[in-house]
């Protein structure tokens, strides 16, 4: 499908664009789209390969031949202005939030300038060619001759260490070595950085706000999971520095990348589906698991970035929800003394959903669950009491 360039006068879009330089959006060695955002042009290579962010919302441009009246250059200008939307948008929301910690600390490392404006987020997606651990698109520029997946690609080559330790303990450093780096793509708010261990597998560490808490509580509910039939990310407690951390294995692989759960919303409102008819169409098991979880670790912090689903990256096909993670702000004290609390699934309390999600599917504890698995008192009481309300039983 190729969406041709426009000519046309000034006009109102995303500032700065136009010094953007051309770029190809390529899967692994495949090319996807061609992007000029100062040409207006943007050519789409292998539509079966576009990013779920952006299917539904690039336009078709006439042939400038076509034009024949102001009405049908008004109409080529109003579709190039939705596609810069849609790959701006997507490249925007690749990058790290400055209100992420230490994000200013890496702001600084790379000398961006401390604004949170999409333009600004753009610049930094082409500073590391948007490579990510979720799935495997990057960028491909016009002079980029031996570039190919290979050498970009963060899960295969070596990290920069200096970001990792400015990402993680917000340093003055001074940056050196190699552009392969994953801090650049990896959202959330606290303090984080990609290691590679011993046998080459990529392990996120994570540090709390307030002292360690957050990172304990992170472990606890880990060790929580592992005794319930519940798919889950694992988490270990670790030291880096002096500091206390928790960490985990990157979930994806060369075969599964992630469609967040915000993404999943947009694609589907752009493409007329139903979000929630299609998310229990595909994994209804696991939703419904996820929200007794919610409810019986007190988990304030659900939201459309922390669930989501894999996706098969050969076929696009997607293939049910990735494992549950990001519980650092569970056993939250005002939320343990609330079982109504309002939950962003239906329009329902988080104990109405845990509820409805008993009577459907067979949650169970695998293992006995007792004191000894809780940091304090009042976590304990609180998931003993939430257990009880759901039929199940505690220590």
């Amino acid at each position: 499908m190729k969406l041709f360039p426009v000519k046309c006068k000034k006009r109102t879009r995303t500032a700065g664009m136009d010094e953007v330089k051309a770029f190809t959006i390529m899967r692994k060695d495949t090319e996807v789209m061609k992007v000029d955002f100062g040409a207006l042009q943007y050519e789409v290579r292998s539509e079966d390969y576009l990013p779920y962010p952006i299917r539904g919302k690039l336009r078709e441009i006439p042939d400038p031949r076509s034009i024949r009246s102001a009405y049908d250059m008004t109409q080529s200008v109003i579709a190039a202005r939705k596609n810069e939307e849609a790959v701006v948008s997507w490249l925007a929301n690749r990058v790290l939030l400055l209100s992420r910690a230490n994000a200013k600390w890496i702001y600084n490392l790379f000398h961006f300038e401390q604004v949170g404006t999409d333009e600004q987020r753009v610049k930094i997606a082409l500073t590391c060619r948007a490579a990510s651990v979720s799935d495997p698109y990057w960028l491909r520029f016009e002079e980029d001759e031996d570039i190919c997946w290979s050498k970009v690609d963060v899960k295969q080559n070596p990290l920069n260490e200096v970001v990792a330790q400015v990402a993680l303990h917000g340093k003055s450093l001074t940056l050196q070595g190699s552009m392969v780096t994953p801090e650049l793509t990896t959202n959330g708010v606290y303090a984080k950085a990609w290691r590679r261990h011993p046998d080459g597998k990529l392990w996120l560490y994570k540090l709390g706000a307030n002292g360690n808490t957050e990172s304990r509580i992170e472990v606890m509910c880990s060790n929580l999971l592992d005794k319930m039939n519940v798919e889950h990310v694992h988490y270990e407690a670790g030291v880096d520095e002096g500091k206390y951390v928790c960490m985990c294995p990157c979930m994806t692989t060369e075969t599964k990348a992630i469609l967040t759960g915000m993404e999943f919303i947009s694609y589907c409102n752009v493409n007329g589906l139903n979000p929630e008819e299609e998310m229990f169409r595909i994994d209804r098991e696991s939703i419904y698991k996820m929200w007794i979880v919610d409810f019986l670790i007190s988990n304030r912090d659900r939201h459309r970035q922390n669930w989501g689903f894999f996706y098969d990256t050969e076929t696009m096909d997607i293939l049910g929800c990735h494992p549950l993670f990001d519980h650092n702000n569970a056993f939250d004290i005002d939320f343990m003394r609330d079982m109504d609390a309002p939950y962003q699934f239906g329009e329902m309390t988080i104990k109405q959903a845990a509820m409805k999600a008993m009577g459907e599917e067979d949650f169970c504890f695998t293992a006995p669950i007792s004191r000894d698995d809780f940091i304090t008192e009042r976590q304990y009481f609180s998931f003993k009491k939430r257990a009880a309300c759901l039929g199940l039983n505690v220590k």
